[in-house]
This record gives structure tokens, C-alpha cells and sequence, in this order.
């Protein structure tokens, strides 16, 4: 029955394994005594420890059970039989589908019927061009991380090991308040930096703060999907507004709805186009918050990548009013399951966001806002922010190289001056859908610009992001793509 002469497995592991499997077979029927623990110990050559341990996982499972004084017998009723459900009492697929959706709240409903898009986890022998929005992960300098988190870990404060400050740790929102006002020219202080769990938290909050069901949202068209469909999971009635080459056009808004309580727009590096406000547009949009009492979120998702001249100011430097929700996250500047950004909330607002903050999920891990401020203050962050904007600059002149020579009648292929990602502008009447759906087969991955769009465009496009691949793997990626659309 046993075989106690392999190493491997643990010996008491095989004489669980043993004992478990006579039992499902049932050639040791319920109710049966098993040896005492010390003759089996001596039957099969092993320390009596052994058996126990074998024993006491078997216990512990419900296989046996011990009666005082009497020894140790196999349990009357199986786990396996206690899960197991009764054929003639369960329902049937489609019925059980349908009660659980009559269960189901109408927010419920909605968001169970929501298409959730991900990033497809590879492992890094089988990376691919082009997916959007990872940074260059093999770049960034995990040995510095590591020395800065067993520094952390080796005699961590009580502070960090217990609940933390539902608005974050306190140095980290220093850092954060100090470094937006550098790099970003925004108006703040620590006590208006709210750490979250990335952008869409902060949306997610955002939403739930602000918005009542029914409320009018505007939001740019094309858009980043996770903004528009937390609007839209608040309740929202969300209004998509064209861009243009001046980026969110108030005009066109205005035209659509003649007013709204929240408005998503992405003014340094417009999601996807790439476009940028221009400062009359901005100034309109503030000075229409101002006057009809709105909000808006700027989502500044990548404004560190910027490859000529220094990084736009952030539309909440130039709000008087109090009017922007600044919304930033490290997922594109350290690696993305840090999983954290900040809210920079009007300082009248910033009470009601910490209160919302607390609720969902108390706070963000401690630890690891401990060690990305460590990161940040020893000046390994700007380090490598700068290396990044070489090595970014560098992969999307290759990109651009590349599809000059090799994309020429299929793709159009401009070069940008900032962002993480191109996007390549098909021929007219091509479908973005169908080329992107022919690239996946040749394994490139494109994403169809209608994708992010809820009206029709003028032409199909596909997002191509070049960071989170080297030199090489970018031609090759071209070179499948033009195989793929031709």
C-alpha cells in the first residue's frame, strides 16, 4: 500500500496519500479501526511522529475520526460525499443562471454583463509586440527595489504592520505633493494626496463621490474604457465628446448636453490619440467648471514620457476654483502590480475622499508605499524616469523606422512626442477590427482604435505600444504585422 522507500514525497505525505486513497476505494469501509499509531510506526519502519502526522492530516480532513479511549476509526461520512451535490436536487445550468441573475442587483447586473479588458499576462520568454501600456518591466532596477524593501523588512516600525492612515503613508504623500509641484506644476500639499490603488480606484471614488444616477458625465471619445465604464457603474448618463488636434472640444460638448457634473479628460497625452489640449481650450473648460459648478478629472496616466522639451503643466496647476480631480498612478513609471497611485483632491473635497478611501479598502499596503517613497527621496525614481525617456525615444524611433520601410501603403506610422504607444492609421474603409483580430493570428497584438470609441471614426487605427519591447522584437513585430495586413 505505501511506499516509505521514495524520499519524495514526505513520508508521512504517503501515508496520508495511502490510507486516503484505501478509504475512496473502500477497502477500508466507514466505521473500520485503523492501527494504533505506534504498530503502525513499527509495521512500517518509520517514527511513530510520522504516523501521527499522517493521522492528524487525515483528522483534520475528515477521513477519521477518534473516539476517546477506543482508538481511530474511518469517518461515517466522506468530505468527498458532503460536497458532492444530488443529481436529482440540482438545477440545471440555464435555470441556476437565471435565479442568480434575478438575484442580482440592477449595478450588479450591470457590471456582470460588463466586459472587463486586461493585459495578456506573458511570460517574459514570450513577449510581443505591441502591447499597450507596460513599461520596459526588464529595465527597471529591481536590485535597488529589493535593497530598499529588506532594509524595510528587517526591522519594520509598528506603524507599518498596523492599519494605516486611510489617505496614506504620510512620507509618501510628502514625496508625491513634492514632486507634482516640480514635474508637473501642480497646486498642492500632502494633505490634498490621497494614496489608491492605481487610476481606477481613483476614478472608481472619484465617480462614487461625485456622481448620482442619472447625472451627466462627458467624457472623450475616443477614451480610456476603465474611466467610461466607471462612470457608467455610478449611474452616470455619459455623453462621448469627439477630439480633434486641439483635444476635448467644450464646444462640441455643449452641443451635445447644455450641462454636465463631471467631465474625464486625459489634456497632456489624450488616451488613445495622443493629442494634446491646447491652452484655450483648457482655460474654457475651467472657466466653464467654474461657472456651472462641475468637476473634472485629469487623468495624467504618462506625462513623465515626454521626448521633447519638458513635461506639460498639469490642467490642475492653472484651476483657481478648486474644480480637478488630478489623478496619477506608478503603474507606467515603476511596473503595474505595485498597484498604486493618488488622487490630488480639492482641499475641500479631500475629507469626503478619505472617507470614501477607508471604506472600500482601508488603505494601501504600508510596506510598499514605505519603499517607493524610500525610492523616490534617494533620487532612484527621477534616475529612472531619465533612463526611460532615452530608452523609450530610442524603441519608438525604431517603430517608426520600421514601418516606414516595411508598413508603406499598409499602416500609417507617425512618430509622437510623448506617450507610450502610436497609433498605426489604416487605409480608409479598412476595418480596425478585422486587421487587428489578422494580426493576433500572426502574434502581434494591435488594438482597434474603435475599440476605445462609442461613435463611428472617420478612419480605422491601431494602438501599437513600443516600451515594453526591445529593438529587435519591434521589427519583428512589424514584419509579422505587414505580413498580417497585406
Amino acid at each position: 500500500m505505501l511506499d516509505v522507500k521514495n524520499p519524495a514525497p514526505a513520508l508521512y505525505r504517503q501515508i496520508y496519500e495511502g490510507i486516503r486513497r484505501a478509504i475512496l476505494c473502500g477497502e477500508f469501509n466507514h466505521g473500520m479501526q485503523l492501527p494504533a499509531t505506534r504498530l503502525l510506526a513499527k509495521q512500517l519502519g518509520v517514527s511513530r511522529m510520522t504516523v501521527v502526522n499522517a493521522y492528524e492530516q487525515l483528522l483534520a480532513e475528515g477521513y477519521i475520526e477518534g473516539k476517546t479511549g477506543a482508538g481511530t476509526y474511518v469517518a461515517a461520512t466522506l468530505p468527498e460525499k458532503m460536497l458532492r451535490v444530488d443529481q436529482d436536487k440540482s438545477f440545471q445550468h440555464g435555470e441556476s443562471a437565471k435565479q442568480r441573475n434575478q438575484i442580482l442587483s440592477r449595478r450588479g447586473k450591470w457590471l456582470a454583463s460588463t466586459s472587463v479588458s486586461t493585459l495578456r499576462v506573458q511570460a517574459d520568454t514570450d513577449r510581443y509586440a505591441f502591447q499597450n501600456g507596460l513599461p520596459a518591466l526588464d529595465e527597471f532596477p529591481f536590485k535597488v527595489w529589493s535593497q530598499l524593501a529588506s532594509r524595510r523588512l528587517r526591522n519594520p516600525p509598528r506603524e507599518l504592520l498596523s492599519y494605516g492612515d486611510p489617505a496614506g503613508y504620510l512620507p509618501l504623500r510628502e514625496t508625491i505633493a513634492a514632486h507634482l509641484k516640480s514635474a508637473r506644476a501642480v497646486h498642492c500639499d500632502a494633505d490634498q494626496v490621497i494614496i489608491v490603488a492605481g487610476s481606477q480606484q481613483a476614478l472608481d471614488l472619484t465617480a462614487r463621490i461625485l456622481l448620482d444616477p442619472g447625472d451627466v458625465a462627458w467624457v472623450e471619445d475616443p477614451c480610456y474604457p476603465g474611466a467610461h465604464n466607471a462612470l457608467l457603474a455610478a449611474g452616470a448618463k455619459v455623453v462621448p465628446v469627439s477630439v480633434d488636434e486641439e483635444g476635448f472640444d467644450l464646444a462640441n460638448a455643449l452641443r451635445q448636453s447644455k450641462q454636465a457634473r463631471l467631465v474625464y479628460v486625459t489634456p497632456s497625452h489624450q488616451f488613445p490619440l495622443g493629442v494634446t489640449m491646447s491652452l484655450s481650450r483648457r482655460l474654457a473648460l475651467l472657466e466653464w467648471a467654474e461657472r456651472s459648478g462641475a468637476f473634472v478629472i485629469e487623468d495624467d496616466y504618462n506625462s513623465e514620457y515626454r521626448y521633447s522639451g519638458h513635461p506639460l503643466a498639469s490642467l490642475q496647476g492653472l484651476d483657481k476654483d478648486g474644480r480637478v480631480i488630478y489623478v496619477g498612478t506608478f503603474s507606467k513609471t515603476i511596473f503595474p502590480s505595485l498597484r498604486l497611485g493618488c488622487i490630488v483632491a480639492p482641499k475641500d473635497l479631500t475629507g469626503a475622499f478619505i472617507a470614501a478611501r477607508a471604506l472600500v479598502d482601508r488603505h494601501s499596503p504600508s510596506l510598499d508605499q514605505a519603499i517607493l517613497a524610500d525610492f523616490i527621496n534617494e533620487g532612484h525614481f527621477s534616475r529612472h524616469l531619465r533612463r526611460m525617456r532615452a530608452l523609450y525615444a530610442e524603441r519608438q524611433q525604431v517603430l517608426v523606422e520600421a514601418a516606414e520601410r516595411d508598413l508603406q501603403g499598409l499602416l500609417e506610422v507617425a512618430p509622437a512626442e510623448a506617450g507610450m504607444h502610436l497609433v498605426g492609421w489604416l487605409p480608409e474603409r479598412i476595418s480596425d477590427k478585422a486587421a487587428s483580430a489578422k494580426a493576433a493570428r500572426y502574434g502581434v497584438e494591435g488594438s482597434p482604435l474603435s475599440a476605445y470609441s462609442t461613435n463611428p471614426l472617420p478612419r480605422g487605427g491601431l494602438v501599437l505600444g513600443y516600451t515594453a519591447v526591445n529593438a529587435r522584437e519591434i521589427k519583428d513585430g512589424v514584419r509579422r504585422l505587414a505580413q498580417a495586413l497585406s
